[in-house]
Parts: structure tokens; sequence; C-alpha cells
């Protein structure tokens, strides 16, 4: 802080020295305009200090750390295995808001399957980016706890039909990559009822995703309507897997995105069909004296019918006989 009588002295300074800078450049006065217009007169030292104060300041760092849990080796022995862990964690802290800091967490490759219980209590409420994948993960319990989570990846995970979100209003990415599922419209009315503000999905390599990378026999018509009837569901979505949503599928999603879903049986509904009784199938057999006797032919053919037993047959001339 700078004393009282030496700030005033400074200041006096500051203005001799913009009358003698007026005096000797004419043209110094068209600087000393702009200043006075953006900082309400000339700018003094204390008021340039407390302006300098006010700006916004972000810090970031990275730390990682190992977490150590412990579980039975099974349910009848008593003895605890240890395990360690790595986490990764970002920590961003913006000086002019609240105060509050922010942080990525990752833990990935860690084999787990489920969220550690450590990570939900420590990291829970500061938690914006969450990175889970390349685990064994099968179930969802204790994401609740990241109630102001805003991204969420869990690929190559074991997640199936039976995953459950909980309500996550600030949610806007979820990358499903690579796992379980195969119900493509009940993960998109889950979706619809606990995440509100998604506006990033990605679902490929499972089997609700109908496209070359999840099945050889899909193409791209079939993917293009999984396309129309998922934004037809998620009218907030911007980004569908790993493509932008474009206004012209948009537009074809609601006019005809609800027609787009498809329809399977449940399994229980198909029976398994009982094996014939009596002697078991056999093979045909196979005709040795046709191997090899085969002759491609290439271009247009003409073919003659030789049979006896059509009435084409009164076409045919006695010298074709």
């Amino acid at each position: 802080m700078i004393p009282s009588h030496l700030s005033t002295v400074l200041n006096i300074g500051i203005v001799v020295l913009t009358f003698f800078e007026s005096y000797m450049f004419p043209l110094a006065l068209l600087k000393w305009m702009i200043v006075a217009a953006k900082y309400g007169g000339v700018p003094l030292l204390e008021k340039c200090a407390s302006l300098s104060q006010h700006k916004s300041s972000r810090t970031r760092y990275h730390y990682s750390l190992q977490l150590v849990t412990c579980s039975r080796k099974s349910k009848v022995s008593d003895v605890m295995q240890k395990r360690v862990s790595n986490v990764s964690v970002t920590v961003e802290h913006n000086d002019a808001a609240d105060g509050r800091k922010w942080m990525q967490l990752s833990y990935c490759g860690q084999d787990c399957m489920r969220i550690p219980p450590a990570l939900q209590k420590m990291y829970g409420a500061k938690v914006k980016y969450l990175d889970l994948s390349y685990n064994s993960i099968e179930t969802l319990k204790g994401l609740e706890q990241f109630g102001r989570l805003e991204e969420l990846i869990l690929d190559n995970n074991k997640l199936g039909d039976g995953v459950t979100f909980p309500y996550l209003p600030y949610l806007k990415t979820l990358s499903l990559n690579n796992n379980q599922i195969t119900d493509l419209e009940t993960l998109i009315t889950k979706i619809t009822e606990r995440l509100p503000s998604l506006t990033y999905l990605s679902i490929l390599s499972n089997k609700a995703c109908p496209n070359e990378l999840s099945d050889l026999d899909k193409d791209d018509s079939d993917y293009q309507r999984y396309r129309y009837f998922v934004l037809h569901k998620l009218k907030n979505l911007r980004f569908l897997d790993s493509r932008r949503v474009s206004s012209h599928e948009r537009i074809e999603a609601d006019t005809r995105g609800e027609f787009m879903r498809v329809r399977r049986p449940p399994a229980e509904a198909i029976e398994p069909q009982p094996a014939p009784r009596g002697q078991p199938l056999r093979p045909l057999p196979v005709d040795f004296s046709a191997l090899g006797k085969h002759k491609g032919a290439y271009g247009k053919c003409h073919y003659k019918y030789t049979g006896k037993h059509s009435e084409g047959n009164r076409f045919i001339l006695n010298s074709d006989l």
C-alpha cells in the first residue's frame, strides 16, 4: 500500500508531466483524451492499483494420488486383500468468482466394478469432469454424489441394459462407447427422465447403435434411421456419437423420427424349436465326379430349355431335339 503523502506527490508529478508533454507534443492530447474516456479522468496510482486487484485470476494444478482399498478374497474367507489404484486429479480455482474449486477426476484402467466410495466422499461435490473408462464397471451406484457433474466418460466398461442413472441436472456430455447396451429405447427413456441438460451423447460399439463397428450386417441407412429416432427423443442434442447434428437431420427427425424405432420380440417370446426325433440328420452326399468340372461364364449368357414338360416345347423345332 502506498503512503498517502507519497501518493499525493506522485499524482502531482503525473499532472505536471501531462501538461509538459502536451506543450511539447500537441498530438499527446489525443492519447490523454483516450485515457480520460477509458478511466473517467487522469489515472491515479491508487485507482490503477484497485483496478488491477479486481482482475480475475484462474489457478489450475494437477496431481496424482494412490487409492488403497481392502476387500475380502471370498465371501467365506475373512482374509482381507489390499488393492492399490491410481487417481488423477486436476483442480481449477477461480479467484474472481465465489472462490470454489472445480475438479476433473480421472480413474481409468483400474479394473474396478463400481465407483470407489472414497472418491464419492472426497471429491463428489466438487467434480465437474469424471472419467471412468477402461474399467469393469457394471453399476453406477454412488454416482448421485457427483451432483455438479457436467461430463461423464464411461467408455469400455460392462454396463448393460439394467444400468440406472441418478438425476444429474447439469450433465451435458455422456460417453458410453463399447459397453453391453442392446435396448436403445430403454436407454433413451432413462436419459430423457434423468439427464435433462444432455447435449452430447455417444454409444458407439454397442448393439443398440446399428453401425458396422458393432454389427457387420448393418449399413449407413440403418445408422441414419437410428440417428433420426434418437434426435426425435432427445431434442437438446447437438452431437450424436462423433458427428454434429445438422439442421437437415433435425427436420427429418421431427418429421419421421418417431417411426424409425426398431421393434424386437422379447427373449422369452422366442421358443426354442425341439430337435427332430428319429434318425440323426446326415449331410447330402457329395458328387465327387462333378468336382473340378464347373465352368464360369462371363458376360451375357443365352440359355435354351431342353426339358419335356413345358408348353415352350411347341416352339422347339425338330432340328433342336
